[in-house]
């Protein structure tokens, strides 16, 4: 389930509320938990703010301890003449079209407004990921309410042209919201038109159950596939050192095939049963408009489809014998 999610630095930033300069590690950690941004992220609280930490443009640093956490950015009138720039614009811009404007403002040269002009640093400007413009972290994000408004109504599609005057007078998002369809399956352009993917509420939890059911199983036949994959490889080396058996060692290996097969088939009876299981909790988690729970549930999916890929690959190899 595709949404727009910041990148790691700016939910770091996010957690900073306005005049904080710096905070304890935990308190960090505690506010990401309980933010709705790290439950589109593969990590925990602290291995999150762990590699923030490292990476080379931070926004923030270890402080007088290493319990305590502060924001690297420090003050400069290219920063504020940014600032300035997008929140009159009330647009997200490319970081070489604020070096254009500021270039323009002042008399920096470009390399050493580039050189000078580290945003990630700021707390004021956050990033969404495969996005490379540059948001203002004050800004609301508006595809939630697009949807709704266009679930409610009945609209499909909005041609290109008229998108500014739908968003603006028909949905009535305020002005410095962010709209960001590209980043969101609920949206699909194509060409000139935004087609918007409206299901009723039945439809929109059968897409849930499609998307984490595959996921739902992993604990649960992961141990008899590797069981069993490591069982055939030791067979398979048994063979190898005792080829004047051949004949035993032949009956025996499609002996311990047949093993397999069995063993997947009730692997796969247990993710059919879990499948219908899953139905019911996504279900529950929608009645209950708890999204992050369904979220949390799309973690496991990427894990899940690598075991199923595991899965296809034995069965492939046993009807091959």
């Amino acid at each position: 389930m595709k949404r727009p999610t910041y990148t790691l630095p700016s939910i770091v930033k996010k957690v900073f509320r306005s005049g904080e300069r710096s905070l304890p590690r935990m308190e960090i950690c505690t506010r990401l938990e309980a933010s709705e941004f790290i439950a589109l992220t593969e990590l925990d609280s602290m291995s999150l703010l762990d590699t923030v930490l490292k990476m080379e443009q931070t926004p923030v640093r270890v402080g007088s301890s290493d319990a305590i956490v502060e924001i690297a950015y420090q003050p400069h009138q290219l920063y504020d003449l940014a600032y300035r720039f997008l929140r009159e614009t009330q647009t997200p811009k490319k970081v070489e079209q604020i070096v254009a404007e500021l270039r323009r403002q002042t008399q920096f040269g470009w390399n050493q407004i580039l050189r000078l002009l580290q945003l990630e640093k700021d707390p004021r400007f956050v990033q969404y990921q495969g996005d490379s413009r540059w948001f203002l972290a004050e800004w609301t994000l508006a595809n939630d309410e697009v949807y709704a408004f266009c679930q409610k109504n009945g609209i499909t599609q909005v041609t290109s042209r008229s998108l500014i005057h739908f968003l603006e007078h028909e949905v009535g998002i305020a002005a410095d919201a962010a709209f960001l369809p590209g980043l969101d399956d609920r949206f699909q352009i194509d060409g000139d038109t935004l087609y918007i993917m409206v299901m009723n509420e039945e439809s929109e939890v059968e897409l849930f159950v499609h998307e984490v059911a595959a996921a739902a199983a992993a604990d649960t036949i992961a141990p008899e596939v590797t069981e069993q994959t490591e069982h055939q490889e030791e067979q398979h080396q048994e063979q190898e050192e005792m080829k004047e058996d051949f004949t035993m060692n032949n009956i025996q290996n499609q002996h311990v095939l047949q093993e397999v097969q069995q063993l997947l088939e009730q692997a796969m009876s247990k993710l059919e049963t879990r499948h219908i299981e899953m139905s019911q909790e996504v279900v529950a988690h929608f009645q209950q408009s708890n999204m992050q729970a369904i979220e949390v549930l799309m973690k496991e999916k990427h894990k899940n489809e690598q075991i199923a890929l595991g899965i296809k690959q034995v069965l492939a190899t046993s009807e091959q014998q």
